[in-house]
């Protein structure tokens, strides 16, 4: 073997070794990006299952209300309805006079 033979040899054991080496550093790179993209996925499931929980809290949350003014409307309605019976009995009674 002449010695341009080992000196091409040498080359290609040391482009080799490099070439080994930065597959190894992207496969590890590419690991760390798969579990922080896991990760992120993760986190975006669990905020679009806690805004789904929170849009239904919020519907809930208009429908009481809409209820409780529905309930203040009715007690406001009867009473006024209570009032003006009180008045025609006043009436009536003031009319038997």
């Amino acid at each position: 073997m002449t010695e341009n033979d080992r000196t091409i040899i040498a080359n290609f054991e040391e482009k080799l070794h490099r070439l080994v080496f930065e597959y190894k550093q992207k496969k590890e790179r590419n690991k760390e990006l798969t579990a922080t993209l896991q990760q992120k996925e993760n986190t975006l499931k669990e905020l679009e299952q806690r805004c789904i929980a929170l849009e239904k809290s919020y519907d809930n949350l208009k429908q009481a209300k809409i209820l409780s003014l529905s309930d203040n409307a009715v007690n406001e309605t009867k009473e006024k309805i209570s009032k003006l019976v009180r008045e025609i009995d006043r009436c009536i009674e003031s009319l038997k006079k």
